[in-house]
């Protein structure tokens, strides 16, 4: 082998080494029918973020806001959303996470690790499946962010020097965190045949 082979040989297997955490990451959603309802799952979720993980081990609860969005096109216009909240929290003596989903119903599962808090939540964005058609090709993006919690007591809100502690105390910190999952095209037809 020459020495300019092996110095290629060497730039492609560290490109690739650099890439490879990048494509281990994806979040394209699959879909399940469960009766009358489409739940959602995803390869490698991922969407607490460090500062919601450092929050939830310092005793606080996280919460996320969650948008399900139904088009007939991959960056189509949306034809309906429905609007999630999700609470995370974590139990610091049994090393276990919780997370609630708040809004529209409540559900909630205990006693769950980091990556099945997330699927757990994920599961519950549900999609009634008679608010789509049956052989109609459609796409679904869910936008989440995660909610900035307010510190300030309704008592202290209410006060005049509450409000000025409330506005000179805030940190300009870094956004919180957001991100988006897609998949499709797919079609409740397909999804009701046997496997």
């Amino acid at each position: 082998m020459t020495r300019q082979t092996r110095r290629g040989l060497w730039i492609v297997l560290l490109v690739t080494a650099a890439l490879l955490p990048y494509a281990a990451t994806g979040q394209s959603l699959k879909p399940r029918l469960d009766g009358e309802l489409l739940h959602w799952s995803a390869a490698n979720l991922r969407f607490l973020s460090s500062d919601a993980m450092q929050q939830l081990h310092d005793g606080a609860t996280v919460s996320y806001a969650f948008r399900v969005n139904v088009s007939a096109s991959r960056n189509g216009t949306v034809m309906s959303s429905i609007s999630y909240h999700c609470v995370f929290s974590y139990d610091i003596w049994e090393e276990k996470y919780k997370v609630s989903r708040t809004e529209p119903g409540v559900r909630a599962v205990s006693h769950l690790s980091e990556q099945s808090a997330q699927e757990q939540c994920l599961d519950s964005l549900t999609i009634p499946v008679a608010s789509l058609g049956t052989d109609s090709p459609f796409w679904i993006g869910i936008e989440y962010n995660m909610e900035d919690r307010k510190a300030t007591s309704s008592e202290e809100a209410r006060s005049i020097l509450g409000t000025f502690v409330e506005v000179f105390s805030q940190k300009k910190g870094k956004p919180l965190a957001a991100g988006t999952l897609q998949g499709g095209p797919f079609r409740i037809a397909e999804l009701r045949k046997p496997r």
